[in-house]
This record gives structure tokens, sequence and C-alpha cells, in this order.
């Protein structure tokens, strides 16, 4: 069953609207009442829930209606957060359903289209698509993540490796995004591009941002010998 915590979310909803893609991917979804939740949309409008300690599948539909996006379940279902009894169309502001969204990944890695039973019972507690998928169909890799963010221009969108590098240049947020990832050359975890000091100090620099923080961990790093954090102290001036 959908439960969404609507009383508490709606206060922070913006009039912004995103023709986000959702349909072909797999959402994680999270809020402080109801925990984690796992749902494919797929491409043909159908939903599948993997909600916490359901011992089955939730299968239903969406669809986007202007500003919201709507979800139809099964007529035994019931949402507790706002009363509707399933079997008919529940609608909620999209922005409100991208805030509790925290991962997505292409493609319905878990299979839940088709299946009856859960792969596990899902715990309300924080956790990641990754180590989910680890558990489900251990040794296979996972698909690039995303992350539901709001973007520079206040509109809803997806941040992954590559929207980061590929949106450097686009704003003095998207600079500023950028920098830790071409410091670390990670993004959650995984790499993502070559470590660039250089790239990183210019971006900072352009986004008005203080190189500091990151200037601090080279310098710690040039101390204990590492050749290129060495080169580029003295490159930088650092």
């Amino acid at each position: 069953m959908r439960r969404f915590l609507f009383a508490v979310l709606l206060f922070f909803v913006s009039s912004a609207v995103s023709a986000q893609q959702l349909g072909g991917y797999t959402q994680m979804m999270r809020d402080s009442q109801h925990g984690t939740q796992i749902e494919y949309l797929s491409e043909g409008g159908k939903a599948f829930l993997w909600y916490p300690g359901n011992a089955s599948i939730l299968e239903g539909r969406w669809k986007r209606q202007g500003a919201d996006i709507c979800f139809a379940y099964g007529e035994n279902t019931y949402n507790p957060a706002t009363g509707h009894v399933g079997g008919g169309w529940e609608c909620m502001p999209f922005d409100l359903y991208w805030r509790v969204v925290e991962e997505r990944m292409p493609g319905d890695i878990f299979s839940l289209q088709g299946r009856g039973a859960v792969p596990f019972k899902l715990e309300r507690r924080r956790t990641t698509l990754a180590k989910l998928l680890a558990r489900v169909a251990p040794g296979t890799d996972a698909p690039a993540l995303e992350m539901a963010v709001t973007g520079s221009g206040g509109e809803r969108e997806s941040m992954s490796c590559a929207s980061i590098i590929a949106n450097a240049e686009r704003s003095k947020a998207d600079m500023a995004n950028a920098v830790s990832t071409y410091f670390h050359g990670i993004f959650m975890g995984k790499h993502c591009v070559d470590v660039d000091y250089d790239r990183a100090y210019d971006l900072a620099r352009r986004a008005g941002i203080s190189f500091e923080p990151w200037a601090r961990v080279l310098r710690e790093r040039a101390a204990e010998g590492h050749p290129r954090a060495v080169a580029a102290v003295k490159r930088l001036g650092l």
C-alpha cells in the first residue's frame, strides 16, 4: 500500500514541476513515518511497490496528470495517511512525490514486475539500492545510480555522475557540485571521473566558493608524500 506523509511535506512543496522521466526506473522513497519503499514504474503505466513488512508486491497503475502524479491500486488497499480506499486514482503534487525519492536506477533491477512474493521482507530503516541489489542478486553490477535533486533553476531533475560532469559548466551551482566530484573522482562511493585537482580548483574559483576545505585535504596528501598532491600544491600555490 502507498503511504506518504502528506501533512508534513506539503509545507515544502514548490511550484516547480518537472518532465522528469519516471517510466522504466526503480525508485527508492523514504519518509520518517513509513521508512523505505521501493517501486518500479514501467513505461506502460504500471507500478510495482515493495513496501516494508509486506509479503507480496503491490501492483498498481501510475500516470502524470498536469502538475500531479497519480497512482491507483487494488480495491483492497488503503492509504492511512489520506484515508483513500484503493480501486481509484489518488493524485499528489509531483513535487511532493519527488521530495521523498532518495535514489533511482534505470530498469526493473529487482524484477518486481511479475513477482508475487517480495524478494525478502523490506525493513523500514535507511538503506541504498546497491545494498538491496547485493542481497537480491549477488554479484550483479548495479546500474548507474541517480539522486533526486532540485536543479539550479528550481526544476526537479536527477543527479548522476554523468550529469554532474556534463553540466559542470552550466551554472555556478553546477560548478560547485562538480568540485568534489573532480577532486575525489567518485560519486556515491563509486569511480566517476579521473581525479583532476586543477579542474576542481578552477571550478571552485569560477563558482565563487572557497577551495580551502579541499586545499587542506590536498596539503595532507602532499605531506604524506603523494606525488600528484605534491605537484598540485606547488602548481596551485596552496
